[in-house]
């Protein structure tokens, strides 16, 4: 095991979070159980400016070679990560990332009350899993469509079925619903139908 990986896996488990683990969900209603890497906001910091502040300081921990790059769009801050070893941070099916992801949103809504969303990205991986996950969705509408029996899809996070429920909104012919609870809580493609409606879930 060479110095990144355990560089990485020490400060994961620092923070109370395993490599191979699925991060809580990113709603933050208490405060933190892992320390904050980062020292706190300046009150001058905007979100973007703290956002940054956090991260640098994060990605100094992992590899010197990793670098953010912030954007702000209203209440959602959509942060990159650049160069270094991309794979490594990404992590098995996303782990790390998504890992990543929910401690910068715990420490936003520390400093902020939960105004702002944090979406983290590298490599492009969210683009790719966005059009894996809306390719599901087309294959899964058009064997409703044939067949006009229900399909469930596997178990997905909120934001993943939130994909779902969104893009075959407005189908003529299915439509979604979630069920489930937890970690398999998951989306059904069903006919649409005159006679019954169905409001699809966002969650």
């Amino acid at each position: 095991m060479d110095e990144k990986k355990r560089g990485l896996d020490d400060l994961l488990s620092d923070m109370g979070i395993g490599e191979e683990e699925a991060p809580p969900s990113p709603v933050i209603t208490e405060e933190p159980q892992a320390p904050v890497v980062a020292k706190p906001a300046h009150p001058e910091q905007g979100p973007k400016e703290a956002l940054e502040h956090f991260l640098v300081g994060l990605l100094l921990r992992l590899d010197p070679a990793y670098s953010v790059d912030v954007r702000q769009e209203g209440e959602l801050l959509r942060a990159e990560v650049l160069g270094g070893d991309l794979g490594r941070f990404i992590g098995k099916e996303g782990r790390t990332l998504k890992s990543v992801e929910f401690l910068a949103n715990v420490y936003m809504a520390k400093q902020f009350g939960g105004e702002y969303r944090v979406v983290l990205d590298a490599a492009g991986y969210r683009k790719r899993q966005e059009e894996r996950i809306k390719r599901l969705a087309m294959d899964a509408a058009l064997q409703v469509e044939v067949s006009g029996q229900p399909v469930e899809l596997p178990p997905m996070r909120s934001g993943e079925r939130r994909i779902i429920h969104l893009l075959l909104k407005q189908h003529p012919k299915v439509t979604t619903t979630s069920v489930g609870e937890g970690e398999e809580r998951h989306v059904i493609v069903i006919p649409r139908s005159d006679d019954i409606h169905i409001e699809p879930e966002e969650a």
